[in-house]
């Protein structure tokens, strides 16, 4: 079966473009790649096929180095591999557009929002790609005076970090009201799993082999010199669950660890260019109550009694006042949401919930703007400013007279007005810190620029290059940077 990825790719190389849809466009690109540890050369086509209303977009690839190719992501198996081998290839397959009465995109999701936000806010499955490829589902749909959106962040997982669904219902004609419910039905299936042995890379004492993940096979080895030096009633199985050799994970006896979240909201439209609206979110799951770690507590609440939308020329504005109780954070579902969901840190396996316990009760404000400048430019833009209590980890109390602020920005260039360039875009985001503007690195930090350079026509050289924080087990307490860059020439066809 190992032929099927080369024929298709080299087939697609060989379209002709006579024979193309008018409004069809092709990619392809020749870059590199990082895959558990290792370097790998990318070659990719991409197809672009608009039919009507449906849209599909595919990425075909193949991975080699001097090893040999990477034929992990063209397995075919069994029914489940080859499941998951044929749905990683869609990188979109869109119906229709936003506001639509039917309308979906599937594969990758880029800016997500539930509702008005509280608990879903600008998700991004994308933000490990290509490394990590998911496949998601967005859908919008109204249907006998009810409206249902759907949000799941991959398919290729039992276990999707985000699975959300809403219904609204409009009562008056400027009236709607609208419920949501949001899960991750196990936080801790977000731990990296590079051998794809169920095993979790901190768990497994052999991340990169599928075939082992305990020390069995060198405990062999040791009990054949011990042996003779123990007594006769010795036994193998008693003496490795004890030894440095057992893995203590078990497959079996691992729990999950979910947290949902159930959100109300009601929007009242003023006019075409006016809305209001109040949401109501709650954070349901279990974590350790911080004055009392023998007991656990749940989560809290957050309220937005007021907020409003509005157009102003070419400026788009959103404006909210916030006050939430102890345990909670607005857009808990974010676009770094896949990023700290779960990570390793000095204690351990520690998840975004678990860390819930460091926000008091807080109220504030947040607004977002965004806009186009004289064609030279997109800009979005948002700021929140909370103030309140936040845990004290010194004093082991909460503490009065404390500020929770994020800032997100995100910017994009008109290429038109800089010779030979074809995209210019960055993007920036901090949650919930003291001060953003201090740029200190957190595990909510996210940042990165895509640059595009026309080398000829047709033929573009991308630069990809994005940056997030994990904890630096040398140096507890601080953050260390986990770089993904990615450089490859694009052919449009």
């Amino acid at each position: 079966m190992r032929f099927i990825p080369l024929l298709l790719v080299f087939s697609l190389f060989a379209q002709d473009d006579v024979g193309a849809p008018a409004k069809s466009g092709t990619t392809g690109s020749i870059g590199t790649v990082t895959l558990n540890g290792q370097v790998y050369n990318q070659l990719s086509i991409r197809p672009e096929i608009p039919i009507g209303k449906l849209g599909v977009g595919l990425d075909i690839y193949l991975y080699f180095n001097d090893e040999g190719m990477y034929w992990d992501s063209w397995e075919f198996s069994s029914g489940g591999s080859a499941y998951k081998t044929i749905i990683d290839k869609i990188y979109y397959l869109r119906w229709g557009q936003p506001g639509d009465n039917l309308y979906f995109m599937a594969g990758a999701l880029h800016l997500v929002t539930l509702g008005q936000g509280i608990l879903v806010n600008n998700y991004a499955n994308i933000m490990e790609y290509p490394q990590v490829r998911q496949v998601g589902l967005n859908l919008q749909a109204k249907v006998a005076g009810f409206g249902i959106e759907l949000v799941h962040s991959n398919f290729k997982s039992s276990t999707p970090g985000v699975l959300g669904i809403r219904g609204s219902r409009s009562l008056l004609p400027k009236l709607s009201l609208g419920v949501s419910f949001v899960t991750d039905l196990d936080q801790l299936a977000g731990l990296p799993d590079s051998d794809g042995d169920n095993y979790p890379d901190y768990y497994d004492f052999y991340p990169d082999d599928s075939q082992h993940y305990d020390g069995l096979a060198d405990a062999h080895d040791d009990w054949e010199v011990l042996q003779p030096y123990l007594k006769d009633d010795a036994d193998f199985n008693d003496w490795f669950e004890d030894s440095k050799y057992h893995n203590t994970y078990n497959l079996d006896e691992a729990k999950s660890d979910p947290i949902s979240g159930l959100a109300f909201d009601a929007t009242y439209t003023l006019s075409e260019k006016m809305t209001l609206y109040c949401q109501f979110g709650l954070l349901q799951g279990e974590i350790v109550d911080p004055e009392d770690n023998t007991k656990t507590i749940n989560p809290g609440w957050g309220l937005v009694p007021i907020g409003a939308r509005t157009k102003l020329g070419p400026i788009n504005l959103l404006a909210e006042y916030r006050m939430g109780s102890r345990r909670f954070v607005f857009n808990y579902w974010d676009r770094a949401y896949d990023v700290n969901r779960v990570f390793v840190d000095a204690a351990g396996v520690s998840t975004r919930e678990s860390q819930l316990y460091l926000y008091g009760k807080l109220n504030g404000f947040y607004v977002q703007a965004d806009m186009s400048v004289m064609n030279l430019f997109t800009l979005g833009t948002g700021y929140q400013n909370m103030q309140g209590e936040k845990w004290d980890k010194v004093l082991s109390e909460y503490k009065t007279g404390e500020t929770n602020q994020t800032f997100l920005s995100t910017i994009t260039i008109n290429p038109s007005l800089i010779p030979r360039v074809g995209k210019a875009e960055a993007f920036y985001q901090q949650s919930n810190v003291p001060d953003p503007f201090d740029f200190t690195p957190t595990a909510s930090t996210i940042w990165g620029y895509n640059i595009g350079i026309e080398v000829s026509s047709g033929v573009m050289l991308m630069y990809k290059a994005s940056t997030t924080y994990i904890t630096d087990l040398d140096n507890p307490g601080d953050y260390k940077p986990v770089e993904s860059i990615q450089i490859e020439t694009q052919f449009i066809f």
